[in-house]
């Protein structure tokens, strides 16, 4: 199981770094701070609604390079998640002034509670996302599913890459807004 993390955190390392190397410019500036929030919610007749809430606060330590923490919070039927973590965040791509994609590798602490049984388990993550900027300060955000995932609970780990039983990865998209300051 060691072995497996080890590789996977490696390969994430990889990828990240061959994100990091574009040569993009973005609207962004060394030491500029922003605040994001993406929400989801569904609700079905006669089903308990879903939802989830996931804050981030972010730092640029370079113009296209973006450090942070993040939290989720969320609810599906009975079960209730909590996931804490860092991330790190690289813009590789600006169309015009106002669209900037970026990768996002991500190392998190996750809870979930099933009635009264309370698992916990660590993830690292590499993803996707999109702001498009309104205005020079404020703009909408979405998070693609992730592309490479990795989970540890219990002595057990599971390895996903693709978007492993997603037939939409954009329906499991979360949208939001961005401030940047």
């Amino acid at each position: 199981m060691k072995k497996q993390f080890k590789m996977t955190i490696a390969a994430l390392v990889v990828l990240f770094a061959a994100f990091t190397t574009a040569n993009a410019q973005c609207g962004f500036k060394k030491s500029n701070k922003f605040v994001e929030g993406t929400v989801s919610y569904s609700k079905s007749t006669d089903v308990d609604a879903t939802y989830s809430v996931s804050p981030t606060l972010g730092y640029f330590v370079t113009n296209k390079v973006a450090v942070g923490v993040f939290g989720e919070f969320g609810k599906a039927a009975d079960t209730k998640t909590t996931n804490v973590g860092v991330f790190a965040r690289c813009y590789f791509l600006t169309i015009g002034k106002s669209l900037h994609t970026y990768s996002q590798l991500d190392v998190a602490s996750n809870t979930t509670k099933v009635a009264d049984v309370k698992a916990t388990s660590t993830s690292a993550n590499l993803g996707l996302g999109i702001n498009y900027f309104v205005t020079s300060k404020l703009g909408l955000t979405m998070n693609v599913a992730n592309l490479i995932s990795y989970e540890s609970a219990d002595g057990n780990s599971t390895t996903t890459i693709g978007f492993s039983g997603i037939d939409n990865p954009f329906a499991t998209a979360k949208f939001g807004v961005i401030y940047k300051f």
